[in-house]
């Protein structure tokens, strides 16, 4: 057993076992296991097993094979997706299947603040030529006027702050403020 799981090492495989007995006996998995087991048989290395887990592992019984002496198991890592910028709660966050989508990340992050500038939102993608910009109007997205484009693995939302709504807001804050001193000071008099 090797990869994310708890105690990784080697563990006996006498009599029949299955997949899910050897994942038990090395302590479960670990809170940034991904979902993709592969299994390599001894003696045959081109012989591989590649499964995809479901996240819960009591009902998935298909995904319970049998593992034989000197097979290894190798639990993959999550891979992690990064939401940044004009957002309520900025993070990493672990991406386990293909199913994560620009509006997913965005609830994950607790959405974006009253001067985020969503039309400017970009993913930024590691590529072997580089860092990729691929622009988002999120604006559209949250509108169903745009397609909610998947993220990958290492893949960076950033979604930036508007100067123009942050100046905006702060003059009217300001106008809120005089306006609120200058009816108690009526008041007063």
């Amino acid at each position: 057993m090797i990869g994310e799981v708890i105690r990784p090492g080697a563990y006996p495989a006498i009599g029949e076992r299955r997949l899910f007995d050897l994942i038990s006996a090395a302590g479960g998995l670990t809170d940034k296991a991904g979902r993709n087991v592969t299994i390599e048989h001894h003696g045959d290395p081109s012989r591989k097993v590649d499964l995809q887990l479901s996240s819960n592992l009591a009902e998935d019984t298909q995904n319970n094979v049998d593992v034989f002496p000197g097979d290894t198991i190798i639990v993959s890592r999550a891979g992690v997706i990064y939401v940044v910028g004009d957002v309520n709660h900025p993070s990493g966050f672990l991406i386990e299947d293909t199913n994560l989508s620009v509006l997913k990340a965005l609830a994950l992050a607790g959405g974006s603040t009253r001067t985020s500038a969503l039309n400017k939102t970009r993913i930024l993608r590691q590529t072997p030529n580089g860092v990729q910009e691929i622009p988002v109007n999120l604006k559209k997205v949250l509108y169903a006027k745009a397609p909610d484009l998947p993220l990958v693995k290492g893949d960076i939302l950033f979604i930036p702050g508007s100067a123009a709504k942050a100046a905006a807001y702060r003059t009217a804050d300001a106008a809120m403020s005089l306006s609120t001193t200058l009816a108690v000071v009526a008041v007063d008099h």
